[in-house]
């Protein structure tokens, strides 16, 4: 009588997974690097996904600090190799204006789309003046000098401090310059502090660019006050160019109550002993130099 056909399944060969029961229970130690095997594969994996979840969560919603960390390490002096370090390759380079630095070099950076860096260097590449603008309400970058007006250390974090305690710092010693020319021109406002030894004999600047939406605190005129007050300003001192640059003690009431409604977007500072002519127009990144892919230059000012 033939074998039936579960018979023939039960006495034929085992199974894989027979064999490999078989096996195991006969050999312990296969068991354990087995074990060990499979819990080293699950920890490693659970280490990436919670590397790059980190990684992922920094880059869209806590990455102020690693930006704020790579700023703080930078200052107008050092080599333009440190800030390459920091901020990676410059997104444009030209040469600028011969001076008695020599010819001189303007770099500049954006490590991410919400700030901007800007680097002049001289022909041993030091950065003899730079500057940071950032254009996020969010991202507030700080920065300290010595006020010898008030013999304090005084911060400046932009986006947050207002204008008016920058002139508080230039009114007696210092100047403001300007410009506010058509809709798709620069417009920008910085109040100038000189070098002095008090400064450790470097120069400073905070104000309001055009390259970056400006954050306003408290505006009580409209966008042509600003034009209107920067056109009288050039008939009254005969400026004789595009610019303006007035001395903080000359500075009028309506220009000291325009500063007062907005917060400063940029910050600068230069080498020991240099001043802000290094720059052949305005201080920090120029917008009309910058793609108009990467910059929003006609809808920025004030409103």
């Amino acid at each position: 009588m033939g074998e039936s056909e579960g018979e023939q399944e039960q006495g034929g060969k085992p199974t894989l997974g027979e064999r490999f029961k078989s096996l195991t229970e006969r050999n312990l130690a296969l068991v354990v690097v087995l074990y060990v095997s499979s819990a080293v594969t699950a920890v490693s994996t659970f280490i990436t996904a919670y590397v790059t979840g980190g990684h992922w969560y920094q880059q869209h919603f806590d990455w102020q600090a690693g930006e704020y960390a790579k700023l703080a390490k930078l200052h107008a002096g050092y080599t333009l190799d440190k800030f390459t370090e920091q901020l990676g390759r410059p997104s444009i380079q030209i040469a600028i204006n011969k001076t008695s630095l020599g010819n001189l070099t303007q770099s500049t950076f954006q490590p991410r789309g919400e700030y901007w860096v800007d680097a002049v260097t001289d022909p041993h590449n030091r950065v003899v003046a730079y500057a940071v603008t950032s254009c996020n309400s969010d991202f507030n970058p700080s920065f300290t000098y010595w006020d010898d007006q008030h013999n304090r250390n005084t911060t400046v974090s932009l986006n947050k401090t207002g204008f008016s305690s920058a002139f508080s710092s230039i009114r007696d010693a210092g100047t403001v310059k300007a410009n506010y020319s058509g809709s798709m021109g620069p417009k920008y406002y910085f109040a100038i502090k000189p070098w002095n030894a008090y400064s450790i004999n470097r120069s400073y600047a905070w104000g309001v660019t055009n390259l970056c939406p400006w954050r306003a605190i408290k505006p009580t005129h409209r966008s042509d006050a600003w034009l209107n007050w920067f056109n009288r300003q050039v008939q009254r001192f005969n400026t004789g160019g595009y610019a303006l640059t007035v001395a903080g003690k000359k500075l009028d009431k309506m220009g000291r109550d325009l500063m007062s409604e907005y917060a400063v977007n940029t910050y600068a500072e230069t080498a020991p002993t240099v001043d802000f002519n290094v720059y052949p127009e305005q201080i920090g990144a120029n917008p009309m130099l910058i793609p108009p892919n990467l910059s929003k230059l006609p809808w920025n000012g004030p409103p």
